[in-house]
């Protein structure tokens, strides 16, 4: 917590398997997923080959085990949020002999299964620091949160974009009045998606809003 007086790392939860070479995505809850990697030495080995999903949750700081992908993706692989709430999970290989994965997967979390989603019918293309913004939506009175997902930009198993923040809102006529971050040490100049969530957690479709 870099609010605190004096911060410090603190010990969380444990995968269900060791990884390397892994992802680790941002969900729109702020949930983080990892996918891929290898669980065995050696630099990129796909004989450990780590096909299972887990997801960290920060409020609990437990992991819990999702889907599994088909494909063994280790070095050079890549998984990023999409705006519709999936992740595409694709490459790997091409390095340290690992043959060259050309194949992607589109990995649906269990959040989008549980009924349907917020929509989202009107948003500000570019909002500035510390302003009020209306998102127009006809299922504003089920919103329980508003967040942030920086646009993903992955390479060798980072996406150093990566940037979690969650919005204050009130309900107004015909959707919800977003307040947007207050400065750029919260949110970094540059497109985000913006997911409105119901108390369920299911995220709608993403608009995509320039902040600052």
């Amino acid at each position: 917590d870099l609010a605190a007086g004096a911060p410090a790392w603190q010990v969380t939860g444990s995968m269900a398997s060791a990884r390397r070479h892994l992802n680790a995505t941002l969900l729109p809850d702020g949930r983080v997923v990892a996918t891929g990697g290898t669980s065995t030495g050696g630099f990129s080995d796909l004989g450990g080959a780590t096909h299972a999903a887990e997801v960290w949750d920060p409020a609990t700081g437990d992991w819990s085990t999702w889907a599994s992908a088909a494909v063994s993706r280790v070095y050079h692989s890549t998984t990023l949020l999409l705006p519709d709430g999936r992740l595409l999970h694709a490459g790997g290989g091409d390095g340290a002999n690992l043959p060259r994965e050309l194949t992607a997967e589109l990995f649906t979390p269990p959040y989008l299964l549980h009924g349907p989603r917020p929509a989202v019918t009107g948003a500000p293309s570019s909002v500035h620091y510390g302003e009020g913004f209306q998102v127009s939506s006809p299922d504003a009175g089920a919103v329980t949160r508003v967040t942030l997902v920086r646009l993903p930009s992955v390479t060798h198993a980072f996406d150093q974009n990566q940037r979690f923040v969650p919005l204050a809102f009130a309900r107004s006529a015909g959707g919800l009045t977003v307040t947007a971050p207050s400065s750029a040490a919260i949110a970094p100049p540059g497109h985000y998606m913006l997911f409105l969530l119901d108390a369920d957690g299911i995220p709608s479709v993403a608009r995509i809003v320039r902040i600052g």
